[in-house]
């Protein structure tokens, strides 16, 4: 099964510079044997984890000596992201593309702190919870942390299994992929509109709450129109997108809460249409405008 696995060009690039530093083992994934190759300078102190390029291929960084051991590994992960990846100063750099940075660096961190070349030289054991417990002990991270990139490797198998029937079959790819997220659209999209709905965790939560909706519509959505939304569901989870490319973020302002409809908000997709234009194929609804929304 884990031959269906597909992997997304962050991860490629995780894995090639785990190739390109000698890195092939869990026991290597360490804070101490990766600041050593790439020469960065750590030090800890009671103070938010940050990284600094002092000069080219000369780093400092900084983590936040209150965390435990696997959330220490977690934030350098995250850090090491934005020396290697993101140049420039956030703070002169507008919102949406910080927010992008940060959002890619949460995907890093889960490439780069459980990555899938090592599991996949792995046995696991059958059962989905003892699978995940032995993940988090091998390469020392959170339990919850195991389990969402344990998910999130479940989820993409699926999709590498489900794809591979594309080249055999008759059926268009197209058809493929709608029908294998039927039970993610929104029960009342139009047949001509389906609207696939995914929960994006960051990897900092508690897993108890995703900390917002993708709503995906391949085909485009229906900017004139409104779009009701289950906000308690337990919708399969994936990555952020990058918010730089073709994602409306919706805000509270942007919502309404039907009376008749317990547990739903709707989209005013005409206000999101203003601020973003018409060329967004996903929209990102923070949990936060939902709360403010119903709260209001």
């Amino acid at each position: 099964m884990k031959s269906y696995y597909q992997t997304t060009y962050l991860e490629k690039w995780t894995e090639d510079l785990y190739t390109k530093l000698g890195i092939q083992t869990p026991s290597q994934l360490n804070i101490d044997t990766i600041a050593r190759i790439i020469n960065i300078w750590i030090h800890y102190k009671p103070i938010m984890s940050k990284g600094l390029e002092l000069e080219p291929n000369m780093y400092t960084m900084n983590i936040d000596s209150r965390l435990t051991p696997e959330r220490r590994w977690l934030d350098f992960l995250h850090e090491l992201c934005h020396l290697l990846r993101h140049a420039g100063s956030q703070t002169v750099m507008p919102k949406q593309f910080t927010q992008a940075q940060e959002n890619e660096a949460d995907q890093f961190v889960l490439y780069a702190a459980i990555p899938f070349f090592m599991v996949r030289k792995m046995t696991l054991p059958s059962g989905r919870g003892e699978a995940i417990g032995y993940i988090a002990r091998q390469f020392r991270v959170p339990l919850y942390f195991a389990k969402k990139r344990y998910e999130q490797i479940e989820e993409r198998i699926a999709q590498g299994k489900l794809l591979s029937t594309f080249e055999f079959g008759t059926v268009s790819r197209t058809q493929i992929i709608q029908e294998s997220v039927e039970s993610h659209f929104s029960s009342d999209r139009d047949e001509h509109a389906p609207a696939r709905i995914q929960a994006y965790y960051g990897w900092e939560g508690d897993f108890s709450r995703p900390e917002g909706l993708i709503i995906e519509n391949p085909l485009g959505f229906d900017w004139s129109g409104s779009l009701d939304i289950e906000v308690e569901r337990d919708y399969k989870t994936c990555d952020m997108p990058d918010t730089s490319k073709e994602v409306a973020s919706v805000l509270t302002g942007d919502l309404s809460v039907p009376q008749n409809r317990k547990g739903y908000v709707t989209i005013n997709m005409s206000r999101v249409a203003w601020r973003h234009g018409q060329n967004a194929k996903r929209l990102y609804l923070p949990m936060e405008a939902i709360d403010d929304a119903i709260n209001f």
